[in-house]
């Protein structure tokens, strides 16, 4: 087999990997969300997809969620991290992170889930503040001049500490990681008004 073939087989495979883990970090959500007095459903197919993966509803609310999951068992550069996707629409186009579908079905909630088979993590974030949390991201590593020199692309995934910090960028990287933590296993937020989910001034990120 050619080197080129070897590598579209690998991509392949890595594909599928990702997309059972993300279908995984999905299904695990639906079990926390039962656990905390929440009705699932699925949004799978591709014309109700846009800006939200679940419903969740219980006798007074409706809540809408993104579901992000990083596999935290495949050993990788950001096995440590929650990834929330790319930069790339919020750099080039000044657009959304979160939400930027046109799409009646707007999202309250992102729940980033650090796979693991036997011993799975969760962040329940706002929409308003995992926003402002992955735009701060953004806005600082896209400034972070590349180690062979000049800027990095707008395309680069936003990855953010969760269980350790490297040993370069620790000041910036630590303000992020303990902003994201301050959410760990919030579940009760779903609880709150989706006007309040989706505004920023609601959720400040701390500093430090």
């Amino acid at each position: 087999m050619s080197q080129s073939a070897i590598e579209h087989d690998n991509s392949e495979k890595q594909e599928d990997t990702d997309f059972k883990v993300g279908r995984l970090g999905e299904l695990l959500v639906e079990q926390k969300l039962i656990e905390n007095g929440w009705h699932s459903v699925r949004l799978d197919t591709a014309q109700f997809a846009a800006n939200a993966d679940l419903i969740a509803v219980n006798r007074s609310r409706r809540v809408l969620l993104q579901v992000k999951t990083t596999n935290a068992m495949r050993k990788h550069a950001h096995s440590h991290c929650i990834g929330f996707g790319y930069a790339t629409n919020y750099l080039r186009n000044g657009g959304s992170i979160f939400n930027s579908k046109v799409s009646p079905l707007i999202a309250d909630v992102v729940v980033g889930v650090h796979y693991n088979s036997l011993s799975s993590r969760y962040v329940v974030l706002p929409i308003g503040f995992a926003e402002n949390l992955c735009n701060t991201q953004v806005d600082w590593w896209h400034k972070v001049p590349l180690k062979r020199g000049g800027q990095r692309t707008t395309n680069f995934p936003m990855y953010i500490c969760f269980t350790k910090i490297p040993g370069v960028h620790v000041e910036m990287h630590t303000k992020l990681m303990n902003n994201l933590l301050r959410f760990e296993n919030a579940w009760h937020l779903l609880g709150e008004s989706p006007d309040k989910l989706r505004d920023p001034e609601f959720w400040p990120l701390i500093d430090r």
